[in-house]
């Protein structure tokens, strides 16, 4: 809401405008109707959120609100992501307010709005210009004005009172999600207990990779049966796999002279001109902040050094990396001063291909396009023109392939036009033409085996030797585990004094979640091997150091309720996201 306060320092500032601004920078797409989308089609939907669809209209006017709020230097695709998200929390929490029966009533939002308990955000647009103050008497003044003013900056008001009620039900829900969070006096000393209570252990392990593979025999029925009973550990979100081959635009001969023409002009016009810090700001084409340095003698770049230089001094121009440049001395240090520091001017410009290169590059690129009709051909050509083929798995809302940033528009035709087999044309993409054809389609859902092939066949064998090596222990169960560890090659054993539940990995071991929940399920004396995820674990239980009853846990009761309160409504929030389907199409526009 910054802004709105620029605007109400600005008095002649018209009444409607104030009121437009305020509805873009607060209440997104109420109001904000286009009509068209970018292709041209009337109401065009960009994804559904809990059953509602999501017109284009309203997700640009949201991401035009967020560019109000953010810095200016936000990436376009931050704020595409950040709208994106408000839309979902928006219509999530609208379906919530419905079931519950959640409401703001008149009296409450004229109170935000007018009365004792107005908004922060319209307290800091309408302030004092002397005394910085929120000023309600010229809030009152301004609603005056709006009622005597056009229908439809009424209507723009009524709809941001309904914003204001919306993020008032959201802070009602926020509330009451916070008081339904609990923990009892029986909880809270279970955690006490939990906490406190350890475990002396013994533990042997067997690392499955001390065990050849050879014997095993996996078959794809094995690999398939894994995955269908693992599916859910392996997840996959939409994606495409394309194939492509990159077209470098560099310069040509004539771009050389050209810019060789342009340095010796430009090495010209710097030593005349009358402000060396200002001329090379202007003219640089790298970073402004490095257009004037102040440098040591040590620091000076080797142009300038083991040289009687003098204020006014021009040299260059010279190749430092991708960058040519000039440096003007533009102050020489004071002869009394012992620090010697050197104001100098750099003007840094870099070699770019002309339009003739780029024609060029393109009608090759083009060529190609037309000319190719399978991933056989394709690699054929590449082969001939010595240029590399380049693989990558793209998703809907990739900005990024493979090496190519900015790459949407190839990611738009993937999801819009593409189809298996199809070649796409040449698009320029940073500083080559990309020439890409779609080889498959991996739909949401369950990740293909030829994916995940690689870990779950490692996963097929890990559990095959698991199998051998738990029924070999348990013919041993009468040997100690300091001699069993003898037996086994690779095997270490080890004792382990206090051992906490919440622990998730033992010494020597790595990750062992499942190892340290049957430890604690058993009783002293006993053991168990546990198939763990890097190998065999017997754990034998020594000895339980109980924690004596807390007989106060009033305070660690309280910290379990104020952790839970700020745990519940995004936990709640994350279920309501689930629960809601979100079906995201803006691929088909941005």
């Amino acid at each position: 809401m910054a802004l709105i306060s620029i605007v109400r320092k600005n008095s002649g500032v018209a009444v409607g405008l104030i009121v437009g601004i305020l509805l873009l920078a607060l209440l997104g797409g109420d109001f904000f109707r286009l009509g068209i989308d970018l292709s041209g089609r009337r109401r065009a939907d960009v994804g559904k959120i809990a059953g509602q669809k999501i017109s284009i209209q309203e997700y640009q006017a949201q991401i035009e609100q967020l560019r109000y709020r953010l810095p200016a230097t936000t990436t376009e695709s931050f704020l595409y992501e950040q709208a994106w998200k408000q839309l979902i929390t928006e219509r999530v929490y609208q379906k919530a307010y419905s079931v519950l029966g959640l409401q703001v009533g008149s009296e409450e939002l004229v109170d935000m709005v007018q009365g004792d308990h107005v908004h922060p955000d319209l307290q800091m647009s309408f302030r004092n210009p002397t005394t910085q103050q929120f000023d309600k008497q010229l809030l009152v003044a301004h609603l005056r004005h709006l009622s005597r003013g056009p229908v439809e900056q009424q209507q723009q008001w009524r709809s941001f009172e309904h914003r204001l009620a919306t993020a008032r039900k959201q802070e009602l829900f926020t509330q009451l999600m916070q008081q339904s969070a609990w923990v009892t006096s029986l909880e809270a000393q279970e955690k006490h207990k939990r906490m406190r209570t350890t475990l002396c252990v013994n533990c042997l392990y067997i690392p499955y990779h001390n065990y050849a593979d050879e014997e095993i025999q996996v078959t794809p029925a094995m690999l398939k049966q894994y995955l269908e009973e693992h599916k859910e550990a392996y997840p996959t979100a939409e994606c495409r796999s394309i194939r492509y081959i990159a077209f470098p635009i560099e310069p040509i001969a004539e771009d050389h002279q050209s810019f060789k023409e342009e340095l010796a002009e430009l090495k010209k016009a710097f030593e005349h001109a009358k402000d060396a810090r200002v001329f090379a700001k202007i003219n640089t084409d790298g970073q402004s902040s490095s257009s004037y340095l102040n440098l040591t003698p040590q620091q000076l770049p080797t142009v300038l050094k083991k040289r009687k230089l003098k204020k006014g001094y021009v040299a260059g121009p010279v190749q430092e990396g991708e960058w040519h440049k000039i440096y003007r001395v533009a102050k020489l240090p004071l002869a009394k001063n012992k620090n010697k520091v050197y104001e100098v001017a750099v003007i840094e410009k870099k070699l770019l291909p002309g339009d003739n290169a780029c024609d060029q590059v393109f009608r090759k690129a083009d060529y190609c396009a037309s000319i190719i009709r399978s991933d056989a051909q394709l690699a054929e050509y590449a082969a001939q023109q010595a240029l590399p083929v380049h693989t990558a798995s793209v998703k809907p809302n990739d900005t990024q392939v493979g090496n190519l940033s900015q790459a949407r528009v190839l990611v738009r035709w993937l999801y819009n036009e593409a189809n298996i087999g199809k070649l796409s044309p040449a698009f320029e993409i940073g500083n080559a033409y990309i020439v890409a054809i779609m080889m498959g389609h991996t739909p949401r859902g369950t990740a293909p085996l030829h994916e995940v092939q690689e870990e779950v066949t490692l996963r097929v064998k890990n559990a095959y030797k698991a199998r051998k090596l738990i029924a070999q222990l348990q013919q041993d169960t009468g040997i100690a585990l300091a001699a069993q560890a003898k037996q086994y090659d690779g095997a270490r054993f080890v004792e382990i004094d206090k051992l906490h539940f919440d622990d998730d990995t033992l010494q020597v071991t790595g990750m062992a979640r499942k190892a340290v929940g049957a430890a604690f399920a058993l009783q002293p004396g006993a053991r168990t091997a546990v198939a763990d995820e890097h190998g065999v674990i017997v754990v034998e239980l020594v000895k339980v150091n109980i924690a004596p009853p807390e007989e106060d846990v009033a305070t660690q009761r309280d910290d379990m309720i104020a952790l839970a309160k700020l745990e519940q409504p995004n936990g709640i929030l994350r279920a309501l996201e689930e629960l809601a389907h979100v079906q995201d199409h803006r691929y088909r526009f941005y």
